[in-house]
């Protein structure tokens, strides 16, 4: 049969995706700036989840589970039959020999698996798009099987059940078992329906009289009642008229369900929800911008504390020592005095000498040049603090952004990780000379003198303005040292642009949260468009 009981209600499952989405969205949300309306902003947080995690998606989440619509009555009743012809396709079997249905046989549509009720526990359970999302149909076992646990379970399942369907025939509607279950469950407030199946022409009329005359003898008489004729032609089928009718009252009694359902459960706490929203998305606007600012402020200190000192800033690195050690090893007598490849250059005692000289040059480069950039982080940081706790803000005012991020770091971790950065930078500096000067054409000559180590050095030496470095550079490769010295000092700048901006980074970290990104409260207006949509 063609004609299925579609649902033609918002199908709650929606609800729930979006309820769900909504909460997981809301979780995830932290505003952590004092704007002033922090705290009722995290009081709004904390109700809206209060109110979906104890109320809502609990409430929805069971209406959420498919309508369960038991086909129930007497053995050799018909209700595979009736089944069958209600999902449009034979999924179920039916036959002469009793009980056809040993276990309850589920169906459902394949994405209500998740939120299938406990009845999926007692029988078979069968995903199948024949069934319209929203309802789940039962083939139960004989109300009167021979055997107790068939009995047991038909029992469970009439008292699980939204809509109940009973199936009885011309000559067992008199049956005291179909009449009890049926009284229990008028008693309880279920939907039921009454299907006489299997009735002759002859006979039609008398037996429909007096199960109308029981159902009201039984104060049943509102009970919707379907006539089946006996199906001459054995070919298993149910007329066309018949499932019509018994498809629409299904429909017509899930839809009068679920407006109950919105009615009673959703309408007012989720107002309440999609006010929140919108308050909530207001204060993450509040917060990106506070952060925006904020970020904009040490962005600019970190720009002008690179600027400071202009294209020669280098020249305010200390290199007291590391010239002082130069002008001793260049001297007549020094370690570095002979610099031309000759005999003695060659000797094993020059050559060690040579090397450790060069090697404490080195160790004194590398402790200046952390200084330096140790000092130009820290004096950013001076500045990115004097900045965001400036005069314009009123002392005490903790509804200060500023203010709030530069107590977030702690002096000690702040010093510790801008050394680390400071090393990190100068030892990836001298990286950087010794792939200049390996580059140049007389390399292989001043390797040969002083060794690779050795020549990286004297490059940085001569890239921070030591005048001896600069000479013994000349000497050891090329006369014209401009262009390489030039992109030497390229590099000092960049190790020094990465400290700079590492402390920049740092201290704006506690602001690296999604929700005070830009547009982040897209995201939570987009949960709220979706509630209002679905209800």
């Amino acid at each position: 049969m063609s004609i299925r009981p579609i649902k033609t209600w918002a199908y709650p499952g929606a609800l729930l995706d979006a309820l769900v989405d909504t909460r997981r969205v809301v979780s995830e949300v932290e505003l952590p700036l004092p704007t002033g309306d922090d705290q009722q902003s995290a009081e709004i947080i904390t109700k809206m989840l209060d109110q979906l995690d104890h109320h809502l998606i609990p409430r929805v989440r069971e209406e959420a589970s498919p309508a369960i619509v038991v086909v129930a009555g007497s053995t050799g009743a018909g209700k595979s039959t009736v089944v069958n012809a209600l999902l449009g396709e034979q999924l179920t079997a039916s036959g002469v020999l009793r009980p056809t249905t040993k276990v309850p046989h589920v169906f459902h549509h394949p994405l209500d698996g998740a939120v299938l009720s406990d009845v999926a526990k007692l029988g078979n359970v069968i995903a199948t798009e024949a069934v319209p999302r929203g309802l789940a149909i039962v083939d139960s076992p004989d109300l009167d099987s021979v055997r107790g646990e068939n009995r047991e379970a038909a029992q469970k399942l009439l008292e699980a059940a939204d809509l109940w369907v009973f199936v009885t025939t011309a000559a067992r509607y008199g049956d005291a078992v179909p009449w009890d279950a049926i009284r229990q469950g008028a008693d309880r407030g279920a939907s039921i329906a009454v299907v006489l199946n299997r009735v002759t022409m002859d006979v039609a009329a008398q037996v429909r009289r007096e199960l109308v005359e029981r159902l009201r003898g039984e104060g049943l008489e509102t009970l919707p009642l379907f006539i089946i004729p006996e199906d001459t032609d054995a070919r298993g089928s149910v007329p066309q008229d018949v499932v019509g009718g018994l498809g629409r009252w299904l429909d017509s009694v899930a839809a009068a369900s679920a407006a109950t359902i919105v009615e009673r459960t959703l309408h007012g706490a989720t107002e309440s929800v999609k006010e929140w929203l919108e308050a909530l998305a207001e204060a993450m606007d509040d917060q990106a911008a506070a952060a925006k600012d904020v970020r904009s402020e040490v962005r600019r200190c970190a720009a002008q504390a690179e600027a400071d000192g202009g294209t020669d800033w280098y020249l305010q690195i200390p290199t007291g020592a590391v010239s002082s050690r130069w002008e001793q090893a260049t001297a007549e007598g020094g370690a570095l005095f002979r610099l031309r490849n000759s005999m003695w250059t060659k000797r094993r005692t020059a050559r060690e000498a040579r090397e450790t000289a060069l090697h404490e040059i080195e160790r004194d480069i590398i402790e200046a040049v952390e200084a330096s950039l140790t000092f130009s982080a820290a004096s950013a940081s001076d500045a990115m603090v004097a900045t965001l706790t400036g005069d314009q803000v009123e002392e005490g005012d903790v509804n200060n952004a500023g203010q709030w991020l530069a107590a977030q770091r702690d002096p000690r971790d702040a010093r510790a990780a801008r050394e680390r950065a400071a090393a990190d930078a100068a030892r990836s500096w001298l990286a950087t000379c010794d792939e200049i000067v390996k580059e140049l054409p007389g390399a292989k000559g001043g390797i040969s003198v002083v060794g690779e180590p050795g020549l990286k050095t004297t490059m940085a030496s001569a890239a921070l303005g030591v005048e001896a470095a600069r000479t013994a550079l000349s000497l050891l490769v090329a006369p014209s040292m401009a262009e390489p010295l030039e992109r030497a000092r390229e590099a000092l700048a960049a190790a020094r642009r990465y400290a700079i901006n590492r402390e920049a980074l740092d201290m704006m970290k506690p602001t690296d949260v999604a929700s005070l990104m830009p547009d982040a409260s897209a995201r939570v207006r987009l949960r709220r468009a979706e509630l209002r949509g679905l209800l």
